[in-house]
């Protein structure tokens, strides 16, 4: 199992959901993806779209710096 962080912050809704999709596709079950995205519809969309592509999201963390931390686990269809 592997840890990857991307940092998606001023990258617009849906761009950033289809970057994590991308970033989800090359990883192995199970593999650990530390996301970083902007506030406002980034987190009250991509959380769910990606549990709707059958992944797992562990914690969503607003960060005091600005934005949010989600920890999304990548699990095989």
């Amino acid at each position: 199992m592997k840890s990857i962080k991307k940092d998606f912050r001023g990258i617009k809704c849906p761009i950033n959901f289809a970057k994590t999709k991308m970033v989800l596709a090359d990883m192995q079950n199970g593999d650990i993806l530390e996301l970083y995205i902007d506030d406002g519809s980034a987190i009250k969309n991509l959380p769910s779209s990606v549990e709707k592509e059958g992944h797992k999201v562990l914690s969503k963390e607003e960060e005091k710096t600005g934005g949010w931390k989600i920890i999304i686990k990548k699990v095989e269809n």
